[in-house]
């Protein structure tokens, strides 16, 4: 019984800290997109209702925890490795999917961030979801 115990709080000290070097990697992501699109991203979502940005937002979040989920699932149980894997790759597509947002924004007309701050239901959105996802799976799948 003593073995179990100490593997259930073993296995509960690993999630905590998988946690919450998750939520640092999110909450870079949702300063990320704040800073990308114009005004603020917190009123425009929760107060003004505005589908396009939540999209925006979901897509990097999804992205995001897609990255951290295969780095926690790649340590084999060495927790240092893999909350360093985390942290490093969740951060490095956090900076990717800013740097897409940018790069999508000069190849396209008009200013991207403000089409999809913009609640007029832009289709530019969905080219910044999928290049979002398609951050992710790529940062991903770099870990396997």
């Amino acid at each position: 019984m003593t073995d179990t115990l100490n593997d259930l709080l073993t296995g509960i000290g690993s999630a905590a800290a998988y946690s919450a070097v998750g939520l640092l990697v999110l909450v870079a992501g949702f300063v990320t997109v704040d800073l990308a699109t114009p005004g603020n991203l917190r009123r425009q979502i929760w107060e003004d209702k505005n589908k396009d940005l939540t999209a925006v937002l979901a897509s990097g979040l999804i992205a995001n925890t897609a990255t951290i989920v295969v780095a926690i699932l790649s340590s084999n149980d060495e927790l240092d490795k893999g909350l360093v894997d985390a942290a490093g790759y969740g951060l490095l597509g956090v900076i990717l999917i800013g740097l897409v947002f940018k790069v999508v924004d000069l190849l396209t007309p008009g200013d991207l961030g403000a089409m999809v701050a913009d609640d007029d239901h832009h289709p530019a959105v969905w080219i910044t979801v999928v290049t979002h996802l398609a951050v992710g799976a790529i940062v991903a799948a770099s870990i396997s």
